[in-house]
């Protein structure tokens, strides 16, 4: 399209033609990627000097010299005009799919990739392993099926997903359904009627997938450790005792005080408001305990080290993303208000009742885990519940990396979408029949597991040793559906399409530009942590580390302290009016955005070496995909990729790193927190800004 070129101070020249423009580089005619562009104030697109963007406000590019222009501009009009980085992420998600740590698929993936650096041209390519496990789990094409009363031809086809390194059926299972007591009377009325059915487990009350208590109490993962122990007391021949005739009285007055009961409520931080349910109980020994969970993205787990002291309770919970130490006090009005921080944003929690506290009675036992041992004693087909939404997520059981496979168990839990588990439960008592096939195979090992690694080696002899990282991590979930795309392929797919773009245009950076595709982040970061650990003194030659985990939006921003500012405004400002999406109406922008403090923890690959002191970044990704949509369930497909955000994605991670490992001095540091953050890795959501807080889109 026509478009005027002009300067800071007005116009200069008009009818330049941006498809007409050409740079002179060696003696040579070099296409030139089109731009910087705006869009003035008649809707023209018009050609202005380079800029970058801080804080949300368009800047004069600081004077910091960074790489090669014409190079930079061969990457421009690569990544422009022969982007490759959707054949990477179809070939990720649709010849090789999910990429469980430990699984076929994940080494598969990490020899192919190594394959691509290699036929690229890059050096020192590598899987290097950062550990083992004791089983690989291979899920394999699996489905889930209901039949209604007499009928021999399917009525639904379910959308479900069962934890990780858990066993599989051995085949097809088909068989009746029958509700999980929650008394004892309702357990000796349905006796022998649980071997060999499909338990289900209902939820409480309210909302569906707000998990219960008792013998339904905690997510999948805590509901798999009480199976556990059912099972080890069922071997050994012990039973809870519940003052039933023949066991010894256990009834003891129970301390009841405020705190028991349920509560309900919200959290709040980083723009949104999610709801919040926290169960707190006394036992007769006089331990509180409890679990809390948050419906709205899956989280569920225990609260441990609790502490009551007055008007003051404290504990820790582990969300998906790290272990937080949260501290409520209880209001005058009975309420309970506090909360914890998070990447430096607090999050408050304000909590009501939900129940009245329970009064002080006599309590026959653990009633609940009596009944719970009397179901696994039949040998149930295994257990359905509901992940209360449309979507079913997929985690992992405790202890997953170093149980061997002689202590796997042999119950399971199914988690089916809210509407597939109300049409189960609809129909309990008329005959339906459940049948679930899941082809889980499990390998005993020791397993090992890699990063993928590769370099482009830096042409300085006196800064070669110096490294800027370009990194994802390549492992996902992999509950049936799933092809590990927007968790993380995308990202993966950038990182290698940065690699070939590098080498097309024929980059010769100072630095060393190392390209890493991390496994084990989905369980908690381990092999990012492993490979800090193995660096050693080494992590003083690292200048920055990039980590795209944020889905199929484009690379929209980074956070940084002030030191940070000029050096990565200079480095990210070639990019900015250079993509435009015709859809969103908005330039894909980088907004560098300035903190007091770069974070200590996070959920993503990052958070490994910001804890120790090197600069790690997680891209803001900005844009119209809702990444909460596909993160860790079903949909997690190829169909969710948006072309071209990752298209901006991989040009800004190339373009940035060059610049980066240009620049005169590695990037200004901030000396590492004397605290002991926990970064908890892709179990949860890493927080991602809502979709306009990118803010370097105008």
């Amino acid at each position: 399209m026509p478009v005027r070129r002009i300067n800071r101070s007005g116009w200069l020249s008009a009818g330049v033609s941006a498809a007409g423009m050409v740079l002179l580089v060696a003696g040579c005619a070099t296409p030139m990627a089109p731009g910087p562009f705006v869009i003035n104030e008649a809707g023209e697109r018009v050609v202005v000097a380079p800029f970058a963007v801080i804080n949300g406000e368009h800047a004069e590019v600081p004077e910091i010299p960074m790489g090669n222009p014409a190079t930079i501009n061969r990457i421009l009009y690569e990544g422009m005009h022969r982007n490759r980085v959707m054949d990477h992420l179809t070939h990720l998600t649709k010849n090789i799919g999910h990429r469980l740590t430990g699984s076929t698929n994940c080494e598969v993936a990490n020899v192919w990739a190594a394959d691509r650096f290699r036929a690229w041209g890059l050096q020192n390519v590598e899987l290097a392993e950062w550990g083992t496990v004791a089983v690989r789990f291979d899920r394999m094409p699996s489905w889930g099926k209901g039949f209604a009363a007499g009928s021999e031809e399917p009525d639904r086809e379910f959308q479900f997903s069962t934890s990780a390194w858990v066993i599989g059926t051995n085949g097809p299972v088909r068989a009746p359904v029958i509700v999980m007591p929650t008394s004892l009377e309702e357990l000796m009325s349905n006796e022998g009627s649980y071997a060999g059915a499909w338990v289900v487990i209902d939820p409480q009350t309210g909302r569906q997938g707000a998990q219960g208590g008792g013998v339904r109490r905690g997510g999948m993962g805590v509901r798999d450790g009480r199976r556990r122990e059912a099972r080890e007391r069922l071997e050994r021949g012990e039973w809870p005792d519940i003052g039933l005739p023949g066991q010894p009285s256990t009834l003891v007055e129970r301390h009841v005080e405020k705190w028991s009961g349920d509560w309900q409520g919200t959290t709040s931080g980083m723009g949104q408001s999610l709801g919040v349910i926290l169960k707190i109980s006394q036992s007769p020994e006089g331990v509180w305990t409890g679990t809390m969970d948050i419906p709205d993205n899956g989280a569920s787990n225990e609260i441990t080290n609790v502490v009551i002291e007055g008007e003051t309770l404290t504990f820790q919970w582990a969300s998906p993303a790290e272990v937080h130490s949260i501290r409520l006090t209880q209001q005058a009005d009975g309420t309970l208000a506090g909360g914890t921080t998070y990447m430096d944003v607090p999050f408050e929690i304000q909590l009501s009742r939900a129940s009245a506290a329970e009064v002080s009675e006599p309590d026959p036992g653990n009633v609940e885990d009596y009944i719970l041992q009397a179901v696994l004693a039949e040998n149930p087909a295994g257990f359905i519940s509901s992940s209360g939404d449309f979507r079913v997520w997929t985690g992992a059981v405790s202890g997953w990396r170093e149980r061997p496979i002689e202590q796997y168990g042999r119950d399971f839990e199914i988690s089916v979408t809210q509407d597939d588990f109300a049409w189960i439960r609809e129909r309990v008592g008329t005959g339906v029949r459940v049948e679930f096939n899941l082809d889980h195979r499990l390998t005993p090992g020791p397993i090992p597991v890699y990063n993928t690694i590769a370099e482009i080696p830096g042409v300085d002899p006196n800064l070669r040793h110096e490294v800027v990282i370009v990194s994802a991590h390549l492992d996902s979930w992999n509950g049936p559906g799933s092809e590990g795309c927007v968790d993380n392929g995308t990202g993966s797919s950038v990182v290698l399409e940065s690699a070939r773009l590098l080498m097309a245009a024929r980059a010769q950076p100072k630095r060393t530009i190392r390209f890493i595709l991390w496994t084990g982040e989905e369980q908690g970061l381990l092999g990012s942590r492993a490979y800090v650990e193995q660096l050693g003194d080494d992590l003083a030659n690292v200048s920055a580390v990039f980590v795209d985990d944020g889905g199929t939006n484009y690379q929209g921003g980074l956070h940084a302290i002030e030191s940070m500012r000029d050096y990565l405004a200079a480095a990210t400002a070639p990019v900015n009016g250079r993509f435009y999406s015709e859809e969103d109406g908005k330039w894909m922008n980088v907004n560098v955005r300035i903190e007091r403090s770069m974070p200590a923890g996070g959920g993503s690959d990052h958070a490994s070496f910001n804890r120790v002191g090197v600069p790690g970044f997680f891209w803001d990704e900005v844009g119209r995909a809702n990444y909460q949509y596909a993160w860790h369930t079903q949909f997690d497909r190829l169909d969710q990729a948006i072309p071209e955000y990752l298209y901006q994605s991989a040009t800004c991670m190339a373009i940035t790193a060059y610049n980066l490992a240009c620049a005169p001095e590695l990037l200004p540091r901030q000396a590492p927190r004397a605290q002991g953050d926990r970064p908890g890795g892709g179990q949860g959501p890493p927080q991602r800004r809502p979709a306009g807080a990118g803010a370097g889109n105008q």
